[in-house]
């Protein structure tokens, strides 16, 4: 295994504060320099990461720390959902999930997240992993990452508001309104996230993984490319706000087996959004269990 105080290996991915680097057989580390490090939000990324045992969820083997520096020892992944949608041949087309199964394991992975009484706040096709199966002759496997932004639920399945984290572009209407400087003390006291932010998120996602063109939205006008580091006026924000949905007119045709649901999980109003587990005719996995056996 790479030692933390170390190079290790080859560089397989960098943010601005953090290096990734393969570690031993199937390991990455991912190295982070204190200084930078806000330690509240990261003690609470990695005590989320330790609860977590899934196969649709990225894995927290070890943590390591010197004076400067940190580092995770995390399951060994090919890429990003982002990468796999851009095009990337390193993924290979034959070697992934079908369709079905894809947005099955990713549903799967946050409800499980979920179940751990955590709020993930970042679900984009940037934070989905496709790793290798260890079984060479089963195809990749997704899993969801990057618990920054996570935060433990309350007894009542919600936490209060602590201000929007995340990526702005697929945040809920309701998330994005909290950055209006609008509302009284009291009306952002009274304001509650719960898990139905994750799964207005996740709509958004299952729109681009199932297009497969990263430069379209869900709530992008159609005509107008999506970029996601967006300004504050951005075309894709606003729609949200505003409940200006494109499923049909950005490539999901009303007749797929995906519309209804993606529509339902991205409702402007949180109470009327579909649920993840199985049972009821508003739930993302039993939908996606049922088009399986049809498939």
């Amino acid at each position: 295994m790479a030692d933390s105080d170390s190079e290790p290996y080859e560089v397989l991915g960098k943010g601005e504060h953090t290096t990734v680097f393969a570690g031993g057989p199937g390991l990455a580390v991912k190295k982070i320099e204190k200084r930078w490090m806000v330690k509240g939000l990261r003690d609470r990324e990695e005590a989320a990461m330790r609860k977590m045992d899934h196969p649709n969820v990225i894995k927290l083997f070890d943590v390591k720390e010197t004076e400067d520096f940190k580092s995770w020892i995390l399951e060994r992944c090919l890429g990003t959902v982002r990468d796999y949608i851009n095009g990337d041949k390193k993924i290979k087309e034959d070697c992934m999930p079908t369709e079905v199964e894809a947005l099955m394991q990713m549903a799967s992975g946050l409800a499980y997240i979920h179940s751990q009484n955590i709020v993930h706040r970042d679900i984009k096709p940037d934070n989905v992993l496709i790793a290798e199966n260890s079984d060479p002759k089963l195809k990749f496997v997704l899993k969801i990452s990057d618990f920054a932004c996570s935060k433990p639920m309350t007894q009542d399945g919600k936490h209060s508001y602590s201000g929007p984290r995340g990526t702005r572009a697929y945040h809920a209407p309701e998330y994005l309104r909290l950055e209006d400087g609008t509302m009284t003390d009291e009306e952002m006291k009274n304001i509650r996230e719960d898990k139905s932010i994750d799964i207005f998120s996740l709509g958004c996602l299952f729109f681009t993984y199932i297009v497969k063109k990263g430069t379209i939205h869900l709530f992008s006008t159609p005509g107008e490319p999506f970029n996601l580091q967006e300004r504050d006026d951005s075309d894709v924000t606003e729609n949200i706000r505003n409940d200006k949905k494109y499923i049909e007119e950005n490539g999901i045709p009303r007749e797929h087996y995906a519309f209804k649901m993606i529509d339902g999980m991205t409702k402007a109003r949180s109470e009327h959004r579909w649920v993840l587990n199985e049972g009821g005719k508003n739930s993302v996995l039993g939908t996606l269990k049922m088009e399986l056996q049809r498939e």
